[in-house]
């Protein structure tokens, strides 16, 4: 999605509301308001205020995708840390231990607290 829209996503100023274009200048979305709330209330449309707000979110997507991608490697991650758990009990035949979990492959720099029970 961010190649092809390209960013920074900048909010440009109309004198109806706020618009989202990308680096190019192609124009992502409109957001309209009006400047009255209570027009707006009983309208349904968005206030100003609301539409400078909806606009500055929308603009602000590519940044939260980079964040989401990062989480997602986290996440995979964490997964690995599991698979290597379940494979080192698996590859001896035998349970593994707390111990053995604290010297997993790279030692896994994330290392949950294990309840023995």
């Amino acid at each position: 999605m961010t190649n092809r829209f390209p960013a920074p996503w900048r909010i440009v100023e109309m004198p109806t509301g706020f618009a989202v274009e990308d680096a190019t200048g192609q124009q992502l979305g409109v957001f309209y308001g009006r400047s009255d709330p209570n027009t707006a209330g009983h309208t349904g449309f968005l206030t100003i205020d609301e539409a400078r707000q909806m606009a500055v979110d929308f603009a602000s997507l590519p940044e939260l995708l980079k964040l989401s991608s990062a989480r997602s490697e986290v996440a995979k991650a964490h997964i690995s840390v599991r698979n290597a758990i379940a494979h080192a009990g698996a590859d001896t035949g035998r349970k593994t231990t707390p111990r053995q979990l604290h010297h997993l492959p790279g030692n896994l720099a994330l290392r949950p607290k294990i309840r023995v029970s």
